[in-house]
């Protein structure tokens, strides 16, 4: 019975936890979805610390727990709790952007962290329970919880097109009631006048546990009936480039569809004006448009373009830069990310062949109706690594968020020196490309990729990278533009030409001078003409890495191990950046990093709170126990999370999506791991060294090889891609199944021990999740394993005695 529950609830939790990533990209901003693992994990963790107080005051507490009449009441207030917190935080009025000016905004973020945090509490206390209670069968119940997970994370694929994430929330916390028998379970009475009382108390409680179960059931039909879509549906952040959108009359949603990779609304009015580095000197109208925005920002803009005519209008735009200097185009791949106006630019240009390439499958299939071009359905580092071809102009569209900072740790690999070496790479002999964003004050993004640019030339043994390398700008955005050959003073003169016409202004070009730049759209000064100019003179005398230490921001070039390219902020330079921004400390709490640090430091200290509530409780004879196995359920689950989280991040590489990533990474790791811990029930302690020892070496051989091998399969069909990925994460994935489970059989003698145990491991969990978005930032994804392999060494450090015997 304990076991089925076991599977259920973790079967139901997991899908929550899945669903409640997208709500919060949704409802919220990406980065702060990070934070539905931490409310899970604490959720375990608080269940493990509430079992280890109860067992001081009531001894053999888990034959009670395990009981199934209580399992009945922990099922139905896990689903109670459920649909209750996730109808609450989605209509709660918890804006994120007011927090720091209004202290009611904190309270509101703890009631939505605690009510979401309720649901795991409730899986983790019958989890815990059954470790407590069936010790022996540790291996078992490590398999059904993880099973039981994995099903759970599979779910929403199929299912989340149809039903959409309230209605999927609703219907998965309902089934652990479905599908448990509703009928209470009598006592057996011998007939006896005081059973017969106690049997009618039962048959009350019976009724009303039915009538509860009903009542659960009616409420959410009604929750899933068109007539409850109102309390249920997910509404965008009113910041959003979508909630901004429908504020103007006669505009409304035409469409949604939802889907693992996103939820796309498409949005239909007369007031859409999209053309991003549009010139003032452009007097006529724009074409008709429409927008598809994807989870509620990142917006993708289609234009009527009956004929070639009608996209006159981005000749006049700064993109369009780069086509001018490519006069006979005959083929051109546009590789979009959110935007919509490099299409416009590749149709005015009159190229022959023009190739598009948009990963979300709803927007590719909007695009190809509305132009009739070819879209490729495909993360854009695949299609390029599967590849021959070669194009005349390549140009990558990426704006970015509507609000600055708030990708700060989204995680992209369009914009790394490896990319745009891609890129080069399948250029013509006299190809451009072109790569537009949105300009930042203090300049950031377009030093970034100037010294993005510059490495990327270098690479392919270019010499003089700087004489291939153009920047323009108006107010708002700028265009870097690349060439397969070095610029010549024709080519010099052209651009010249254009930025005359159109009021625009350089920023660079090799032999630019101060008096040639920040001209129309004038800055106090030509601030991005004088850093990157200082930062070629660094790269010709060899100092470059100076000027990255010792700029205000981290504008570094950016690799695949390192793939951010909205994140600036530097710790050292923090008070600087401050008093650069007018002391407005508003600001600075807006970046994504600094949220990371709050969040993690408010972690800490629930987590020491957690750890240190039941050694206050439990007495002095069982506190040595417990600290003398602490630190081993720490590093294991931190070990786990390190290397979940690790794979999550190196994946995005090869999916091109984080939730595509995260649900092949999280079921793979779970199937793999609940094999493993079944296979320990076959294992006795003095495997122990051996497993670690073993586990430790295969995570060595992944950081050695692992960048090797995606590289190897990025360019593969996408069933082979899938396939391999998810069986690259086996050997790991097995291993890591084994140390907990045995753990909890050999090392833990009572159930207060193992109470505690999961209280450990829930916590380092949750720190570990926190602080890998952190070190990805910092220092790159790779040294997240590296944190993987140093919580194992400490874990088979823990169980060894100075003789080299497991302590037992």
């Amino acid at each position: 019975m304990i076991l089925k529950a076991v599977f259920l609830l973790s079967f139901s939790s997991l899908t929550f936890e899945v669903l409640l990533t997208r709500v919060f990209s949704i409802s919220q901003w990406n980065h702060l979805s990070f934070m539905v693992i931490s409310i899970a994990l604490f959720g375990f963790a608080a269940s493990g610390t509430f079992l280890s107080i109860l067992d001081t005051r009531k001894k053999q507490w888990e034959k009670h727990i395990s009981t199934k009449r209580s399992l009945f009441h922990f099922i139905y207030l896990y689903t109670v709790f459920t649909i209750g917190s996730f109808v609450a935080l989605n209509n709660m009025p918890l804006d994120y952007f007011r927090l720091p000016l209004d202290l009611s905004q904190a309270l509101y973020l703890l009631a939505a962290f605690l009510l979401l945090a309720l649901p795991f509490f409730f899986t983790g206390l019958i989890v815990a329970t059954a470790y407590s209670f069936l010790p022996e069968k540790s291996g078992l119940i490590y398999f059904v919880t993880m099973a039981g997970s994995a099903c759970g994370a599979l779910l929403p694929i199929p299912l989340l097109p149809f039903l959409g994430e309230g209605k999927l929330i609703v219907i998965s916390a309902l089934l652990p009631v479905i599908i448990m028998p509703l009928k209470w379970p009598l006592r057996k009475s011998d007939n006896s006048g005081k059973e017969d009382l106690k049997e009618n108390a039962s048959q009350k409680k019976q009724k009303a546990f039915t009538v509860a179960g009903l009542i659960i059931i009616i409420s959410s039909a009604f929750l899933v009936s068109p007539v409850g879509d109102f309390i249920i549906e997910i509404k965008p952040s009113q910041y959003k480039a979508l909630s901004q959108a429908l504020r103007f009359p006669d505009t409304c949603v035409t469409s949604t569809v939802t889907d693992l990779r996103g939820r796309i609304d498409r949005v239909k009015s007369k007031y859409i004006r999209f053309a991003p580095g549009l010139s003032l000197k452009f007097a006529e109208k724009l074409p008709v448009q429409r927008a598809a925005f994807k989870d509620g920002d990142n917006q993708f803009v289609l234009y009527d373009l009956r004929t070639q005519k009608d996209a006159f209008f981005s000749k006049f735009t700064l993109p369009y830069s780069g086509y001018v200097l490519a006069p006979n185009v005959s083929n051109v791949l546009l590789i979009q990310h959110g935007g919509g106006s490099a299409i416009p630019c590749a149709i005015a240009s009159g190229a022959k062949e023009i190739t598009i390439i948009e990963q979300n499958p709803e927007i590719a299939k909007t695009v190809y109706h509305q132009y009739s071009l070819p879209v490729v359905k495909q993360n854009p580092r695949s299609f390029l690594a599967g590849s021959n071809k070669r194009f005349d102009i390549i140009h990558v569209e990426n704006w970015g968020t509507s609000i600055p900072g708030m990708a700060a740790l989204t995680q992209e690999h369009l914009l790394t020196i490896d990319a745009v070496t891609q890129y080069l790479k399948h250029l013509s002999d006299n190809g451009i490309l072109i790569i537009s964003r949105k300009l930042l004050l203090p300049p950031a993004d377009s030093i970034r990729l100037w010294s993005v640019a510059y490495e990327s030339l270098k690479s392919l043994k270019i010499e003089s990278p700087e004489q291939h390398i153009i920047i323009l700008r108006n107010w708002d955005t700028f265009t870097l533009i690349i060439s397969s050959n070095s610029f010549k003073e024709k080519d010099i003169g052209i651009i010249k030409n254009f930025t005359k016409d159109l009021n625009f202004d350089l920023v660079y070009f090799k032999g630019i001078s101060s008096d040639m730049a920040n001209i129309y759209n004038m800055f106090d000064k030509p601030y991005h003409f004088l850093e990157i100019s200082r930062l070629e003179k660094a790269y010709k005398s060899g100092s470059e890495k100076s000027f990255f230490q010792s700029y205000l921001l981290d504008v570094s070039p950016q690799t695949d191990n390192r793939p951010f390219p909205s994140r600036f902020l530097k710790w050292s330079g923090l008070n600087t950046l401050y008093k650069s921004t007018g002391s407005r400390l508003y600001s600075i709490l807006m970046s994504g990093e600094i949220i990371v640090s709050v969040v993690f430091l408010e972690a800490l200290v629930i987590s020491i709170f957690l750890l240190v509530l039941p050694l206050l409780a439990i007495p002095k004879k069982s506190k040595k126990t417990l600290k003398s196995h602490i630190f081993f359920f720490l590093s294991v689950g931190a070990g786990f999370m390190f290397l979940e989280l690790f794979f999550i991040k190196e994946y995005i590489l090869l999916f091109g999506n984080p939730t595509v990533s995260f649900t092949i990474v999280v079921s793979g790791i779970l199937v793999f791991s609940s094999i493993g811990g079944f296979w320990s029930q076959r294992l006795g302690p003095n495997n122990f060294k051996k497993i670690l020892i073993t586990l430790i070496f295969v995570l060595i051989v992944i950081f050695v090889s692992l960048d090797a091998i995606i590289y190897y399969i990025l360019g593969f069909s996408s069933f082979i891609r899938y396939f391999l990925a998810f069986m690259l994460l086996l050997p790991a994935g097995f291993l890591i199944g084994l140390p907990f489970p045995l753990g909890m059989r050999y090392l833990l003698k009572s159930p207060v021990e193992r109470a505690y145990a999961w209280t450990a491991n829930g916590c380092t969990s949750v720190l570990s999740s926190i602080l890998s978005a952190q070190i990805a930032i910092s220092s790159g994804i790779s040294t997240i394993l590296v944190c993987s392999v140093l919580s194992y060494i400490l874990a088979f450090l823990c169980i060894v005695k100075h003789d080299g015997r497991i302590e037992l």
